[in-house]
C-alpha cells in the first residue's frame, strides 16, 4: 500500500498534468479527472484513519471549537425580520434578498466544511459509545 505522501504526490501530478492540458483534449481530460477522484479517494481514507486514532477527549474539544466556530458564524447571518422592519410591511417576497445573502454569506465563510467536520467528529463518537453534549 502507498504511503500518504506517495498519494499525495501522485495528485499533485495529476493536478499539473491536467493544468497543462489544452482544452480540448477531453479523452486526456477524462483519465485524469478519473484518476484524481480516485486518489482522492485514497486519501480521505488516511484522514479517517487519523481521526479514528485520536482520543475521545482530543475529539470532544475539537467538536466544541467547531460548534463555537459555526455559532459565530450564524451570527453573522443578516436578521431578516428585524430588516424588513419586523415583517409587517412586507409581502411574500420582501425577504428574499436576506435569506439569499444569508446562504452566499454561508457558502462562502466554510459553513458546510464545518457542519461536516461535525458530522464526522460525533459520528466517530457515537460509534465508540462516547456521549457529546448538545449544543447550546
Amino acid at each position: 500500500m502507498e504511503s500518504e505522501s506517495d498519494i499525495l504526490a501522485r495528485l499533485v501530478a495529476v493536478n499539473d498534468a491536467l493544468w497543462a492540458l489544452p482544452d480540448d483534449a477531453f479523452s486526456e481530460k477524462f483519465k485524469l479527472l478519473k484518476e484524481r477522484d480516485q486518489l482522492r479517494e485514497e486519501a480521505s481514507e488516511y484522514a479517517v484513519d487519523l481521526d479514528a486514532q485520536r482520543s475521545d477527549a482530543d475529539l470532544l474539544f475539537e467538536l466544541s471549537g467547531m460548534r463555537s466556530q459555526l455559532k459565530e458564524l450564524e451570527k453573522q447571518k443578516i436578521d431578516v425580520v428585524m430588516q424588513a422592519g419586523g415583517g409587517s410591511g412586507t409581502g411574500e417576497m420582501g425577504n428574499l434578498g436576506g435569506v439569499s445573502l444569508n446562504a452566499r454569506m454561508m457558502d462562502a465563510s466554510g459553513a458546510g466544511r464545518v457542519q461536516n467536520r461535525i458530522g464526522i467528529i460525533k459520528g466517530i463518537l457515537t460509534d465508540r459509545g462516547v456521549a457529546y453534549p448538545d449544543p447550546k
